[in-house]
């Protein structure tokens, strides 16, 4: 910690370069701090999972991925691995033949057997259960020096998944049939514990993804609380009020919450 003298001299020198900004400017940047920043990015969705995160590859680095991947095969089918020579470990990078019969980046994740290791595949998002014979080490041109990693993990802004296993089944279905293996636009709205909160558009009609879950009576809204996303948390409120009207899925009993429904695994 810094302690300044009391004499006027030290305190004329703090405050000597010290320029006061017009009540306009002050004003301005507290408006800009307000405002909601939407800057939708192209993105291609490649898995989703049970928790309802799902992640994604941005187009603009995808030709890349593809050069690197083509590649890196061209060199192993031209000096193949020998079988069983590779010891994974925890937190290894190497290369994995996924059940397609293609190599792919992966990272080991847990190793519970040679015939049980956990890795996983660090441009998709997969994870997979496999054997150390079909494991290899990742040749070091093709390292996430070469070219990070392009998965992205992101949970959906604004949403609540349903505790309830089946209530939380019907959703993922309906995402991985809406958006898996599909190109997105994607908007980061606010940090989470684990990973980003966004809202996700359809390409095609530029239409809320995260809204049409709402309004389909599959999740609820997280309520919150920062001003700048004020408009967004009414839009996504008027959506759920119209589902629980319509007693769309989750709702078909009406406002479980009301009740305090343990039974259905919901809660408040």
């Amino acid at each position: 910690m810094m302690y300044y003298g009391s004499s006027t001299g030290t305190y004329q020198q703090i405050w000597a370069n010290y320029e006061e900004k017009p009540t306009e400017e002050v004003a301005a940047l507290q408006s800009e701090e307000k405002e909601r920043v939407a800057k939708y990015r192209p993105v291609y969705v490649t898995e989703i999972t049970d928790e309802l995160h799902f992640y994604t590859q941005d187009v603009e680095t995808g030709a890349q991925l593809e050069n690197l991947m083509e590649t890196m095969r061209s060199e192993i089918a031209a000096q193949p691995p020998v079988e069983g020579s590779y010891a994974p470990r925890r937190g290894d990078f190497c290369i994995a033949k996924f059940a397609d019969g293609e190599w792919y980046r992966a990272r080991v994740e847990k190793v519970e057997s040679p015939a049980k290791v956990h890795v996983f595949y660090i441009d998709y998002g997969n994870r997979e259960t496999l054997s150390s014979t079909r494991l290899a080490p990742l040749p070091p041109a093709f390292s996430t020096r070469t070219l990070p990693a392009q998965a992205t993990e992101y949970g959906f802004a604004f949403i609540q998944v349903p505790q309830d296993e089946d209530a939380r089944a019907d959703v993922v279905d309906c995402i991985v049939k809406d958006i898996q293996n599909t190109q997105c636009l994607l908007n980061v709205e606010y940090s989470g514990a684990a990973c980003p909160h966004v809202t996700l558009q359809f390409a095609d009609s530029k239409d809320d993804v995260g809204l049409g879950l709402v309004k389909e009576g599959l999740v609820m809204v997280d309520v919150r609380k920062e001003k700048h996303l004020q408009k967004m948390v009414t839009e996504y409120l008027n959506g759920q009020e119209s589902a629980k009207s319509a007693r769309l899925n989750i709702w078909r009993y009406g406002d479980f919450r009301a009740d305090d429904a343990d039974e259905f695994g919901y809660r408040r």
